[in-house]
């Protein structure tokens, strides 16, 4: 039932999601509003840019191509031609390998990583940890989608388990 205390301009707005759209590894974000119940938008508009025609589409940090947006207001999506991305951590003198959805963050990649099913490291040793690509020097930032960091058709990276401290520059 309507609100009868909105005024039409924000029953129309509170009928649009505000959607933001990141492509593999390209630089630019796609910011665009369709209709809440309108997926079939969605999906139009993540498959317009050239390259991307039969991409699969998630939501951040999902591990399924996205099935619908649900009641929101906003929701971030990644655009990616893989359907999982392959990732081989090195720490030490050990190696890991692990599939993630393309639009997992890097904080759930990191956790696993450090975790019982990675490199087993204790909470202390394991809050120091970040991850970098292999043969860089910077951290990747947390809330970043993995799919950003590895390209169409190999859907693979490799990342580099660190416990520098990155804190001061």
């Amino acid at each position: 039932m309507d609100d009868p205390n909105q005024t039409g301009a924000s029953q129309g707005r509170s009928k649009k999601v505000r959607i933001e759209l990141e492509f593999e590894d390209l630089p630019d974000v796609k910011t665009v509003e369709v209709e809440k119940a309108d997926i079939d938008a969605v999906i139009t508009v993540a498959r317009s840019v050239a390259g991307f025609e039969d991409a699969h589409v998630f939501e951040r940090d999902s591990d399924e191509v996205l099935g619908g947006i649900g009641d929101r207001r906003a929701i971030i999506l990644l655009v990616h031609r893989c359907r999982h991305i392959a990732v081989e951590f090195h720490y030490e003198h050990e190696t890991k390998k692990h599939s993630f959805s393309p639009a997992a963050t890097i904080l759930r990649v990191l956790q696993w990583a450090v975790g019982k099913h990675g490199f087993k490291l204790d909470d202390n040793t394991a809050a120091k940890a970040n991850l970098i690509l292999h043969g860089s020097e910077q951290p990747l930032p947390k809330d970043a989608m993995l799919g950003r960091y590895a390209k169409h058709p190999a859907c693979a990276v490799t990342l580099d388990l660190t416990l520098k401290d990155f804190t001061n520059g």
